[in-house]
């Protein structure tokens, strides 16, 4: 919890593991399943709508039982990739994978329980698990699948790095010097968000993405649930704004959209996420050590609240080309006006008018501090 004391300095301090971006690298140079090359023809198929040569690829490809059960987390991972490649493409053409193939059920649940993520690909398995060059799996093989991927690819871990701030700055002291170097290092890791949206915008077609690339995420059937395909709502976007401003939020509408994408995600950021369940967001936690330090007439150090703020512009940067994107590609679309996880564009006109709202009450917060102050010096 934020304190007063200008003085202490948090002695609980979370980094991203060190390991991470090894195990990333090292997911992405496996090749459990011998598909490699195989995996290079999948553009063509879906170029043109083979489904029966998909199928026996997926069939050509697909371990044994007895093979998978030797597999540890890292090659399951890596498995789980190169069969999801399939998947996303069968369905893309109207096939439903396990009604062609019903042995993939079992083994695509065995994968499952290896991984600890659902039985399907997802926005892990398609991006940072995704190898670099000849090996990069693609549905399309096109420069603008390559550049999604890629503007994917350059936020990912950054973005987990700012998580990891964040949750730093939930046991650091509002007045400490620590809290601004900590903001700041937060604000430096999301502006690579920022520079991934950006360059989606600039090399990825709004009409391409809505009526080509898009329809490979759909979901799938499987143990007669609905599996969401690895579309770029998965990353872990969500838990970083519940750490900033939402984790007390009670707007039923977000709350299921962040419990839907939740099993998505890496189980580390399931693990954050759930810590900081229906406690106090970082910005209400500010807004009451402000109020606390009106009240005793002392002052939070102007490059503090600036640091802080910078957070919230930041994140205001990157929801306004975000939803501009989305809005542009699905006006683009010929058949589908939502996403899918379901959700149309308006979701992000509400996550950011709640972002606003929430970020309004912390501009309140520091004016009435800022008021309370120098009043209380005349």
């Amino acid at each position: 919890m934020l304190t007063s004391d200008k003085h202490t300095s948090s002695s609980l301090r979370y980094h991203l593991p060190e390991t991470t971006h090894r195990e990333d690298d090292f997911i992405a140079g496996l090749d459990p399943l011998q598909a490699d090359d195989q995996l290079k023809r999948v553009p063509q198929f879906n170029n043109e709508r083979n489904t029966v040569a998909l199928v026996l690829l997926l069939v050509d490809i697909l371990p044994s039982v007895t093979y998978l059960s030797t597999f540890d987390a890292y090659q399951a991972n890596a498995a789980m990739r190169d069969i999801g490649l399939l998947l996303g493409s069968l369905k893309r053409h109207g096939v439903e994978p396990v009604n062609v193939i019903p042995q993939l059920e079992e083994k695509l649940n065995m994968i499952a329980q290896k991984t600890n993520l659902p039985p399907r690909d997802t926005l892990l398995h398609y991006t940072i698990w995704n190898p670099d060059g000849l090996r990069r799996r693609s549905y399309t093989g096109t420069d603008d699948e390559l550049y999604l991927i890629d503007s994917v690819k350059i936020g990912m871990n950054p973005l987990v790095r700012g998580i990891y701030s964040l949750r730093n700055l939930h046991h650091t002291p509002l007045q400490s010097t620590e809290f601004k170097t900590t903001c700041e290092t937060t604000a430096t890791h999301f502006e690579s968000m920022i520079a991934g949206i950006v360059l989606a915008r600039k090399k990825v077609s709004p009409a391409y993405f809505a009526n080509e690339l898009r329809l490979y995420f759909d979901p799938i059937t499987l143990n007669e649930k609905i599996y969401l395909g690895p579309g770029a709502v998965e990353m872990p976007m969500f838990v970083y704004d519940h750490l900033l401003w939402s984790s007390d939020c009670q707007d039923r509408e977000y709350i299921t959209f962040k419990e839907t994408y939740l099993p998505y995600v890496h189980s580390q950021m399931r693990g954050i996420y759930r810590e900081f369940e229906n406690k106090p967001s970082l910005l209400t936690q500010v807004c009451y050590t402000l109020e606390t330090l009106k009240t005793a007439n002392e002052k939070v150090d102007d490059d503090n609240l600036k640091a802080l703020m910078k957070l919230c512009i930041l994140l205001k940067s990157f929801r306004m080309p975000h939803k501009k994107i989305a809005e542009e590609s699905y006006k683009q679309s010929e058949e589908r006006t939502k996403g899918s996880g379901g959700y149309s564009t308006d979701i992000l006109s509400h996550i950011l008018m709640l972002t606003t709202n929430k970020v309004s009450l912390l501009e309140e917060g520091i004016k009435k501090h800022l008021l309370g102050f120098y009043e209380s010096m005349n």
